[in-house]
C-alpha cells in the first residue's frame, strides 16, 4: 500500500531482544526510527549529501544589526517611539492570565524590537524568598526553528535526546530602558526567549504574541529552574514580566522575495524517492505574504501545506478519499487528476523553507503521529526546492531515474541537476 510507515524492521529488531528485559518504547520511538531508516535509505540511493548542500533553499546568516545610525540611510523605516497610552493598552491585555498554547502570529525575518515594559511582579522561590521576575530577565533572543533537530541516541532501553543548539539570535544592545530598540536582519519572529539570571542563564521560551490595534507585541513570563531552591521559580502564565513590540523592518512597498517549486517525501513508503507526495509552487513576498499553488499529491496520508490539507483542497473533501479510506493520489499518473489549487496562506512566512508541510498518520488504535517535513543542510531531505517549471516524477519513479544528475548534485560533485530528465519518468502538466 502506498505511503504507509515502514516499522516492520524496527519491530523485528525489538523482537530479538532478550526476553528477560521488558521493553517499553518511549514517546516518538516509531517516528524517530522511521526517520533513521529514511536517512539510511536516502544515502544508499543517492550518496552522502555534501555538508554544504541546502537542497535549493536559500541559507542566510541571522544577526542583530546594531548600527542604528545607518538604518534610515539603508532604507529601513524606523518605527515611532512607544507612547504611554500604548503601554497602558498593551498592559491591559498582557496582565490577563493565559495558559493556552502560545504561537507566533507572524513570520518575519527583518524586524525591529522595541522596549514596551519591564515588569515588577514578585515571585516566591523554592526557598521561600522573593524574586522580582523582570529584574532577573536579560539576553532577549529571537529563535529560528528552521533546521532545528533532535538527535536521538538509542542504547539498550536507554533513550537520550540531544538538542542541537545555536538557533538563538541575541538581540544585542537591548536593555530594559525606555526607548531601547534593535533591528534584526535575517532572523525570525517564530519564537522568542530570554535568559534567567536567577539560574545562571537558562533560556526560556515563555512568550505570548498578541495583535493589538494592528501592531504586534510579545510578552514574557518569568521562570527559573536552577539546581538550588533559591534558583527555582515557577511561572504564573501572566506574560507581563517583559513586553516588547515587533515591527517589520521594511516599508510598505512589497515585492517578491523568493519563489520556487517544492517537492516532498512524506516518509510513508521508504525507498521510492519519487518526491511527489506533495508538489507545490510558492511565492514569498518581502511583507511575508505567501502565495501557494498545489500541483500534485502522490501521498495517501493526510498532508497539509501552510495549514491546507492538499487532497481535500484539490478534489473536495467529499471526493478526496478512496473506498479504503486513504487519500487519492493526484496528478502523478495514478488515481485522480485535478486542476492546480491556489490560496494565500493565513500565516506570513519569511522564506520558502519555513512554509510548514505537516503529515499526519493514524494507526489502527486511532493514535495520531504528526510531524513536519524538513530540509536540513547536509542531511537527507524530506523536501527540496526546485526551479519554476520543474517536471515532477511519475508515481514510483525515483528522482535518480528521472533526473540522472540528482545524485552528483546531492554529493556536491555537480552544481546543477534539474535541467536534464528522462521524459517517460516525469509528468508533463501545464500550470
Amino acid at each position: 500500500m502506498k505511503k504507509i510507515f515502514a516499522f516492520a524492521i524496527a519491530a523485528l529488531a525489538l523482537a530479538s531482544c532478550s526476553k528477560d528485559k521488558e521493553f517499553t518504547a518511549p514517546a516518538g520511538y516509531e517516528l524517530n526510527n522511521t526517520k533513521a531508516l529514511y536517512k539510511d535509505a536516502f544515502i544508499k540511493e543517492f550518496g552522502q549529501p555534501a555538508a554544504t548542500q541546502t537542497w535549493g533553499f536559500a541559507q542566510t546568516s541571522r544577526t542583530a544589526y546594531p548600527n542604528s545610525n545607518m538604518w534610515e540611510s539603508e532604507g529601513y523605516i524606523v518605527p515611532a517611539a512607544i507612547t504611554q497610552d500604548e503601554v497602558e493598552k498593551v498592559l491591559a491585555v498582557f496582565n490577563e492570565k493565559e495558559e493556552g498554547e502560545q504561537v507566533a502570529l507572524v513570520d518575519w525575518d527583518c524586524f525591529f524590537v522595541q522596549q514596551v515594559f519591564k515588569g515588577t511582579a514578585s515571585y516566591i522561590a523554592g526557598n521561600g524568598g522573593t524574586v522580582v521576575g523582570g529584574n532577573q530577565m536579560d539576553w532577549l533572543c529571537a529563535y529560528d526553528p528552521t533546521g532545528h533537530e533532535e538527535t536521538v541516541y538509542w542504547a539498550e532501553y536507554n533513550w537520550q535526546p540531544t538538542v542541537i543548539v545555536n538557533h538563538d539570535d541575541h538581540v544585542y544592545n537591548f536593555n530594559s530602558a525606555s526607548g531601547s530598540i534593535q533591528l534584526m536582519v535575517n532572523s525570525s519572529t517564530q519564537r522568542f526567549g530570554f535568559k534567567s539570571s536567577t539560574d545562571n542563564g537558562h533560556v526560556f521560551y515563555n512568550f505570548r504574541m498578541e495583535e493589538i490595534d494592528g501592531n504586534y507585541y510579545v510578552g514574557f513570563d518569568f521562570e527559573a529552574a536552577g539546581q538550588n531552591p533559591n534558583e527555582q521559580v515557577a511561572r504564573d502564565y501572566i506574560y507581563n514580566d517583559w513586553i516588547v513590540k515587533i515591527v517589520p523592518g521594511k516599508g510598505t512597498s512589497d515585492k517578491v522575495k523568493e519563489q520556487g517549486m517544492i517537492i516532498c517525501e512524506d516518509l510513508g513508503t521508504i525507498g521510492d524517492f519519487d518526491f511527489n507526495d506533495v508538489v507545490f509552487f510558492a511565492k514569498v513576498w518581502e511583507s511575508g505574504k505567501t502565495e501557494i499553488t498545489l500541483l500534485a499529491a502522490g501521498g495517501t496520508l493526510e498532508l497539509s501545506v501552510a495549514g491546507q490539507e492538499v487532497h481535500e483542497a484539490m478534489l473536495g473533501a467529499e471526493n478526496a478519499k478512496n473506498a479504503n479510506g486513504l487519500y487519492k493520489m493526484i496528478n502523478t499518473g495514478v488515481d485522480a487528476t485535478a486542476e492546480p489549487y491556489y490560496f494565500e496562506a493565513a500565516t506570513k512566512y519569511s522564506s520558502l523553507v519555513n512554509i510548514p508541510v505537516i503529515v499526519k498518520k493514524v494507526d489502527e488504535a486511532g493514535n495520531i503521529t504528526s510531524y513536519e517535513l524538513s530540509a536540513e543542510r547536509g542531511k537527507a531531505p524530506q523536501k527540496i526546492c526546485v526551479p519554476v517549471g520543474f517536471k515532477w516524477c511519475k508515481e514510483y519513479k525515483s528522482l535518480v531515474k528521472a533526473y540522472p544528475g540528482f545524485k552528483d548534485w546531492t554529493t556536491g560533485a555537480s552544481d546543477t541537476w534539474a535541467g536534464e530528465y528522462v521524459p517517460e519518468f516525469v509528468m508533463s502538466i501545464a500550470y
